[in-house]
């Protein structure tokens, strides 16, 4: 078989889908390693090994590749992701799992990628919404699972969602300041210490999981 023939046997869809995973991890490269602010969309159809009309045909503008790009980092991380909740089964212990999925996203390259392109991007009020929509849809499917698994674990609703929102708020705010100083020890003992904090709600979490059967109960 020709590769004319064997060409013709691939869906358009298929290769449509090929070509925009290609731009996109051009994309998503070139912002990595030069940053937003020096990316040139003529630099993407060169890395992505595509003509300029191949480029223009599925993403027409930088708007376009910003968000391709994007859209790129979060399903990449996607798969870590999905690495991660496979060990459920077999971890002792659902907090450290949960630690180790934020460290994974925030101290990693998708995730400083994502933040340029978020800040510097934002400032056009079009895309912005476009960006903002894309994470949103990428991180909240992420914190659900998380949050059932606490709560599967019987955390109550109110305590699981504070203890997403801390450790959150922890890790990616050290993935923040790593970008001035970078105290990897430093990081670990706090997060070991924010670690202690939670285990020591189990006691208070056991009386709202009683009073919460206790009401049931009585109804």
């Amino acid at each position: 078989m020709n590769d004319a023939n064997q060409k013709q046997r691939i869906p358009q869809a298929v290769r449509s889908a090929k070509m925009q995973q290609r731009l996109s991890e051009a994309a998503y490269n070139i912002i990595r390693d030069g940053g937003y602010a020096n990316f040139r969309t003529s630099a993407v159809a060169k890395a992505a090994g595509v003509s300029q009309g191949a480029q223009l045909h599925h993403y027409p503008t930088k708007n376009s590749l910003a968000v391709a790009a994007l859209d790129y980092a979060y399903r990449q991380y996607h798969q870590q992701f999905e690495a991660n909740y496979a060990m459920i089964d077999e971890c002792d212990d659902l907090l450290d799992l949960i630690f180790k999925d934020f460290k994974d996203f925030y101290l990693s390259g998708y995730f400083s990628t994502a933040l340029d392109i978020l800040i510097s991007g934002g400032k056009n009020e079009d895309l912005k919404e476009q960006l903002v929509a894309i994470t949103l849809d990428n991180r909240t499917a992420i914190e659900r699972v998380w949050l059932e698994e606490l709560i599967n674990d019987g955390w109550p609703l109110a305590l699981a969602e504070e203890i997403l929102a801390l450790s959150h708020s922890i890790v990616r705010g050290f993935a923040a300041r790593a970008l001035v100083i970078n105290d990897q020890a430093q990081f670990d003992r706090l997060l070991f210490r924010w670690r202690a904090m939670v285990k020591s709600l189990e006691g208070e979490k056991n009386n709202v999981v009683q009073r919460f059967e206790l009401k049931k109960s009585s109804n």
